[in-house]
């Protein structure tokens, strides 16, 4: 399973003034959007490539720095709820 970057649930000027649009749409956009491609990239050819993010963080083997930093960046950055 390829993970992919969620939209937003809510307009990138939602949380002004105080965090900018341009800054949502820079953390989101370009910055969340790295964890998930980078940790696409570690996932390449892992037996738990298949896993939910939920999975994989409760799973990995924590010396895995790029699987733990990749992976834990984008669930550390909520994707759901209100602003």
């Amino acid at each position: 399973m390829a993970h992919t970057l969620p939209e937003l649930p809510y307009p990138h000027n939602a949380l002004e003034p105080h965090v900018d649009e341009a800054t949502m749409r820079i953390h989101h956009g370009k910055h969340h959007a790295a964890y998930v491609t980078n940790l696409n990239k570690a996932l390449e050819g892992n037996p738990m490539a298949d896993k939910s993010i939920e999975d994989l963080m409760t799973g990995m083997d924590m010396a895995n720095m790029a699987l733990r930093n990749n992976g834990g960046g984008i669930t550390t950055i909520p994707s759901s709820g209100k602003p």
